[in-house]
This record gives C-alpha cells, structure tokens and sequence, in this order.
C-alpha cells in the first residue's frame, strides 16, 4: 500500500513538472514561428540576388544541374538498356523438316547447319549421320541445300547433291538415308515463352515507354546545354545554342520517322542520341569553333546508318558490297600513305583543303565486312588467306603510319572475326604470336611509339615530358568528384588533344565521373547486346559482322580510357561517338548499323499485326518471302534442337510445353520418334552402312 501511495506521488510531481513547463515550450515555438517571415525575406532576398548578379545565378543554376544530371542519366541508361534485353519475336519459323509419322523440325534461320554434333541448328541424332552433314540456306535462288563433304551423301528427291542443290517446298531431304519431307512454316503454331533466370528483372522494363525516354534525353541536353551557353564565352554561347537546337529536333524527326517505318526496338537509337549529345558538349567547351562540323558528321553518320541498314538487309548484296568496300579501301591506304599529314605522330591525316579526313577510319567499314561469310561457305571454304591479306595489308600500312592504337584495333578485330569463321585456335594462336613479336620490332626500332612505352605505369616521372597529357588527366579527373564541375567550367580543355584522346578526362571532371562512367558502359552494353542478338542471327553474315563492329567498340574504348589514365600506353584512339572528330562519328554510326541489322526482335505490342508488317519489312530485303514465316517467341532452344532432348522429359505435348497448343503436341510424340528412330538406324544397319557415319570426324 506504501508503494503505490509513493508510485502516485511521483506521478502527481511529473505532471506538475510538465504542466509547469508547457508555457515555455509554447513560447518557443512561437518565438520560432516568429522567426519564420525573417527566414523567408533572406531566402527572398538570395534569390533576387542571383537573379540580379548574373555571374551568382549561373552558379547556382550549375549546383543544382550538377545534382540531377547523374540521377536523369542513370534513369535514361536504365530505361534504354531493359527493353533491349528483353525477348521479344526473336526468331520465326521459315518451314520445317518432317519425319515419318508427323514428327517436325523447326528450320529457325536462313542459313540451318545439319548434323550429329549438338552445335548444329538442327540436330540429327542418328549414328549414320555425320557430325557436319549439311546446311539448308536460303537465298536469291530460294532454298538450296550443300552437302558438307559427309559420307552418306545428301539426296533431294532421290537425286544425289554433288555440291550444292535446290530445295523447294513439298521435297523430299535424304541424310544417309534418312528421309525428311521440307514443309512450309504453319499458322497455327503458337509461340512459346523464353525463359530465363532475370525473367523477373527484365519484367520491370515491359512499361517502358521509348517516348518518354526521349524526353528524358532532350530535358538532359537541353539543361546541359543551357548551362553551357552560360559559361562559355559569349561569342560561341549562340553558336551552341543554335547547334543544340539543330541537333534536338533531328532526335525527334529520326526518332518519329523510325516509329513510322520500323518495328524494332528504337532504344538502342536513343544510347546513341545520349552518346552524341555528349559530343556536342565536350566540343562546345573544348573546340567550340567546330560545333557545325560535328554537328553535320552527326547528320551525315545518321544518313549513313540508315543506308548500310537497306543495303545489308539482303546479304547478297552485303557480299557484293563487300567487294567494293574492300577495293575502295586499298584505294585510300595508297592515298593515305602518299599524301597523307602528320598529326601528334601519326601520319593518318588527308587535308582535302575545306576539310580533313581520316581515311583509316572508313576502311574499319570495310574490314568488318571483308570478314563476313554465309554458313555454307564457312563450313565448305574454311580458306582465310584472302581476309588475311587484307587485314596484313591494313595493319602493315597503320604501322607505316604509325599508327599503334588503330593497328591494335584492327588486329583484335581479326582474330575475333578469324575465330568466328574458322574456330581454328591453333592457327589464331600462331597468327597472334607472329604479331607479338612483330609488335616487339616495332616499339624497338620507332622512338616515337617506344616513348609512349617508356612512360606507362610511371607518367608521374615524366610530368613535364612525355607524361604531360596523361598527368594532368587524371589530375582533371580527379578533381571533377563525382558530379564534376559543370559543363565548361573544366580546364583540361586547355591541353592538347583533350577532346580526342583524353575525353574521359573531360567528362570526368566537368560532368563528373558518374556520367563519365556510364558513358563507358553504354559503349560497353554495345558488344555485350552484340553477343545476346547472335544467337538468333537468322544469317551468319548478320552474326560476325555485329560481332566485328563491336569489337571495334569495345578495344577503342579500352585503348582510349585506359590509355589517359595510365592503365595502358597512349595510343591516340577516340572513344566512340564521344571524341571530337568528323570520321570517327560517321564511322562509328556506319559500325552500329550491323548490329541494328542482327537484331530480328519486334516491340512488344506488335506481336499480331505488327509483326506480320515486319514480315512484309523483311520480304523488301531483296529476296522473296520463302515459306510465309511463322512469328515465334523462340524460347528453349538449347532444349528444342535436338530431336533426343525433346523426348527426355516425361509426358507428350504439353506436358513438355505448358501453355502449348494441341497443333504443337504433334511436333512432341515420343513414341512416333521412337519408332522412326529405330526404323532408320535397322534400315542403315541392313544396308551395311551403320555406323559410318558415326566413325566419321
């Protein structure tokens, strides 16, 4: 009883002491209330202070810029890359090969290798069948079918193929033996769904719109631009200001006309508006007098975009293009070497009077496609005497030139296009080692590139000598943090060649390393998006020159960024779509439009129709529509290729393919499989011929 007589004691004493306390806390709060007007007059008072003091405003305008251009570029870089990762129609159905009993074979591609060996399109797990027996293509002609060298021979309608034969729907394929009816691709066929382990993290981007992210890129380059024209000099701020205008309404007018007339994904258009607008302003705070320039490469690299794309729309025409390119491109080595200038060591310049040019810098065009072959002629000619002359030729005359960055550019782009068409490490390996020590002789005997060896990993000793540009490099790039220092406000800009060779310094320091960054990776998503498309390439031709162009990217970069910061030897290459320069720009457009042409996927919400318009897009490609292409969501592919992988799983039809239709379950009978299986394989056998063809290779 004591105890609670004291518990409300202490009670009543705390709620005296509070009630005691309320007046005082009650003018506090007043007291600060009354302090708010005076708060607001001196934020009243700081405003109109900035806005009087023009030099006070563009600060303030700078500091808050600063902090929302990283946020709007990682917003934009997000939204661009998603849907390209996304699935899509990534393949179509062109016909397909059917056994005895109803069993079918998609034909996926244009260009289909046959055999034993699980890295064929089509896989024919038959022990008479050889590991590479055939490919079905498809081209001017229609469908043809080569016989690769394979022992029971290729028969179409019971006559032998010798080398090369035609194939029209409704005949009969005879591998060893084996018979299979060509048909064409059928209506009734449903998609099925692609699956993947970041199913869940690309379902985040199906509600991005291509619209608003555009929008996202024109307020960024119209908030950067506004806070360049303020802190440039005068005399260029209307310069720029007319040239950001320009270049913002050709975004709009391309972006619309390709709404209009394509039904691709449009985002990877956008990286490269956001990559060239980053252009515009390194050149509008370094080298301001040649905004129009790089202003009309840009143009002229969109024009030049958008031919490549019809012209290698049909891949005959691409062959053919290919050989002109290649004769065009001795013709400007010759030039170069004769009449060529020297600029910062290298003798790679053509001065035409009104303008300079690169010429190198077209022959990249060139390359990439002397590189490229059907599957047919990969598989029958694995002959790579004539892309290695060239590519000899090419590298010789940049080592002549003294060139090293563009000769290791073109070298790396060889072997990766070597090994795509041959698959021969040994000879890519012995190739390479030639060059290693061929690379050895030349920083040996010419100073001009030893001394860019001699300063590498230790710029710092050489800071006032050959190590100047890279030291004060990173010195910019340091001193620019995170959200750099605001568009023109860098002095970097003062240091020779710092819009071509030491761009990441630029970006760094005046647009911060985080906007530097993501720049680098957008360059970067290019190879990697390069990769993701080969796969469902419906052409070889498509495959190696995508995968060439983004070589090319991808080892300038590297060479580019690495080489400002110390992480490599200089070598005076540009970063693509970034560097000032008139050649590179068109150039590299003129590279990015492989990789456009590999990629077959249409925008969701043109699956029905639109998809059907995109067949009609396609059939405008120089040959005719060959077998009324079905629209397909390809998925599971490592999985449906081969005729054994479709039976190991328990169950017919749909329990192999939840969701499939009853039309699909008759492309899943095990027991028709089964049966025909061992049909073919009693009938090989009782000829004498079983097994053959599985000793073969």
């Amino acid at each position: 009883m004591d105890n609670f007589i004291d518990s409300v004691g202490n009670l009543t004493e705390s709620t005296a002491s509070i009630l005691g306390n309320i007046p005082a806390w009650l003018g506090s709060i007043l007291a600060w209330l009354g302090n708010v007007p005076v708060w607001f007059g001196d934020m009243k008072a700081s405003v109109e202070g900035y806005l009087a003091d023009p030099i006070e405003f563009v600060e303030f305008y700078t500091f808050v810029v600063r902090w929302i251009f990283p946020v709007l570029t990682s917003i934009i870089f997000v939204r661009c890359i998603m849907p390209l990762l996304q699935g899509g129609v990534s393949s179509r159905i062109w016909g397909f090969l059917e056994i005895k009993g109803g069993y079918r074979i998609a034909v996926r591609h244009w260009e289909n290798s046959i055999g034993r060996s699980k890295l064929s399109d089509i896989v024919i797990n038959l022990p008479f069948v050889s590991r590479s027996h055939a490919v079905l293509s498809y081209g001017e002609g229609g469908w043809h079918i080569t016989d690769l060298e394979s022992t029971g021979g290729v028969l179409v309608n019971g006559e032998k193929v010798e080398r090369t034969g035609c194939v029209q729907i409704g005949d009969t394929i005879s591998l060893s033996g084996a018979d299979f009816l060509f048909l064409p691709g059928d209506e009734n066929c449903e998609s099925l769904k692609k699956e993947s382990r970041f199913d869940w993290l690309l379902k985040l981007g199906q509600g991005f719109t291509s619209g608003k992210t555009l929008l996202m890129i024109l307020m960024f380059q119209f908030f950067g631009s506004v806070q360049l024209c303020l802190s440039i000099n005068e005399e260029w701020a209307g310069k720029a200001a007319y040239t950001f205008s320009i270049y913002m309404l050709s975004e709009c007018v391309y972006y619309f006309l390709l709404k209009k007339f394509t039904k691709k994904y449009i985002e990877l258009e956008l990286l490269i508006y956001f990559l060239c607008g980053m252009n515009l302003f390194v050149v509008a705070a370094a080298a301001p007098g040649q905004l129009y320039k790089q202003l009309a490469a840009i143009l002229l690299g969109l024009v030049s975009y958008s031919i490549i794309q019809i012209l290698i729309k049909d891949p005959g025409l691409g062959r053919k293009l290919k050989y002109a390119l290649v004769a065009c491109s001795v013709v400007l080595i010759i030039l170069n070497l004769t009449l060529g200038e020297a600029r910062f060591g290298a003798r790679n310049w053509i001065n035409l009077g009104f303008i300079t040019i690169q010429p190198m810098e077209f022959v990249k065009v060139a390359f990439v496609l002397a590189g490229t072959a059907t599957l047919d002629k990969l598989l029958t000619t694995r002959n790579l005497t004539a892309f290695i002359g060239f590519s000899g030729a090419c590298i010789g005359a940049l080592i002549l030139m003294r060139d090293l960055g563009t000769s290791v550019i073109f070298f790396v782009t060889f072997l990766v296009v070597a090994f795509m068409r041959s698959g021969d490490i040994r000879t890519i390996a012995l190739i390479s080692s030639g060059a290693a020590l061929g690379a050895f002789a030349v920083v040996s005997f010419l100073p001009y590139i030893a001394s860019r060896f001699q300063a590498w990993g230790h710029v710092w000793q050489y800071a006032d000598t050959i190590g100047f540009q890279q030291t004060r490099t990173l010195i910019a790039a340091a001193s620019g943090g995170l959200i750099g220092l605001g568009g023109g406000n860098g002095y970097l800009v003062g240091i020779a060649a710092s819009d071509t060779d030491l761009v990441f310094g630029i970006l760094s320091e005046e647009w911060g390393f985080l906007i530097a960054m993501i720049v680098v990776l957008i360059v970067v998503f290019l190879a990697f998006l390069a990769l993701y498309l080969m796969r469902d390439c419906k052409s070889s031709f498509y495959a190696i020159s995508a995968c060439g162009a983004a070589s090319i990217f991808i080892i300038q970069t590297i060479l580019n960024v690495f080489g400002s910061l110390d992480l490599l030897p200089l070598t005076g290459v540009t970063l693509p779509f970034v560097s000032n320069g008139g050649s590179s720009m068109v150039v590299c457009w003129a590279l990015l439009a492989f990789i456009k042409a590999s990629d077959e996927r249409v925008r969701p919400g043109f699956s029905g129709a639109g998809a059907a318009a995109a067949c009609d897009e396609d059939s405008d490609n120089g040959y005719s529509d060959p077998i009324n292409p079905v629209d397909l969501n390809v998925a599971k592919r490592n999985d449906a290729r081969t005729l054994t992988n479709l039976f190991q799983r328990k169950g017919k039809g749909n329990a192999a393919f939840p969701g499939s239709s009853a039309a699909e379950s008759r492309y899943d009978d095990r027991d028709e499989f089964e049966r025909w299986f061992d049909e073919e394989t009693a009938k090989q056998n009782g000829d004498g011929s079983g097994g053959k063809g599985g000793a073969e290779e």
